[in-house]
């Protein structure tokens, strides 16, 4: 890879990351906006947000797991796809349904970062990975600050449908600029995706993580928290097991052994 062509693929990704970022910090802001618009419940437009952190939690090691072994820069495209997809169908949503299945959607999306990382490392000289890397996810942050400051005027100003068409506009510009810019990548890691591995930890993910959303409203002593808490820490005991004992882990657990 050229060294002229690494600020290019970098400001690719940044802007890619930086779109799902958008996403993320833009709506929690202007919940109760979003609530009034679409003539939800309180308690039920918090899925609005929880939902999205539930898909971006499953879908991002699948997907980074899927880039080693299909070629991340078709499963970069494939990322970006489906946040500017997720991002049109909630911009066009006039109830809360439709809301949800649209943030579920941009979630998958949630694969843009590791996928980024991977392409950095493939493409990028030994010693300017580090520092790329960094760079991508303090900008990220950045992203995410600029994402609170921007939702509330802009639904004043324009309505909660730009909340969805500013990365929209964004992710299609990056979709093309991926296209243009970055290099298919040569190397594969082998291996399959594996599917039960995958099934285990959405099993112990999805439950851990309504728990810890709910938690405020439900409670400590809430029966529904002990059960999905309860429910969490068997599934992940069970994930962690098999995956130590597969020759095609979704998670290399044995990494974090290394100092």
């Amino acid at each position: 890879m050229s060294v002229s062509k690494t600020p290019a693929i970098l400001a690719v990704l940044t802007v890619g990351v930086g779109s799902f970022t958008l996403l993320q910090s833009m709506v929690a802001p202007v919940l109760p906006t979003l609530q009034a618009e679409l003539g939800a419940s309180q308690a039920d437009s918090t899925w609005i947000v929880i939902v999205y952190l539930l898909s971006a939690a499953v879908c991002t090691p699948i997907i980074g797991r899927a880039g080693d072994l299909w070629g991340r820069r078709r499963l970069l495209i494939f990322c970006l796809t489906a946040i500017a997809v997720g991002a049109l169908l909630s911009s066009l949503a006039a109830s809360l349904p439709l809301m949800i299945i649209g943030r579920a959607i941009q979630g998958i999306g949630g694969g843009v970062l590791p996928i980024s990382f991977g392409i950095i490392r493939a493409h990028f000289p030994d010693d300017a990975v580090p520092g790329s890397i960094g760079l991508i996810a303090s900008i990220s942050a950045v992203w995410a600050g600029l994402g609170v400051v921007l939702g509330g005027p802009l639904v004043e100003h324009l309505g909660y449908r730009w909340l969805f068409w500013v990365p929209t506009i964004l992710l299609v510009v990056s979709i093309a600029a991926t296209l243009a810019f970055i290099p298919r990548s040569t190397r594969s890691y082998g291996g399959r995706l594996n599917i039960l591995s995958s099934i285990l930890m959405s099993a112990w993910l999805l439950p851990l993580l309504v728990g810890a959303t709910k938690l405020s409203s439900w409670g400590w002593r809430s029966p529904s928290i002990v059960t999905l808490l309860a429910a969490s820490s068997v599934f992940a005991a069970v994930w962690i097991v098999f995956e130590l004992q597969s020759e095609n882990p979704l998670v290399d657990i044995r990494v974090m052994r290394i100092r």
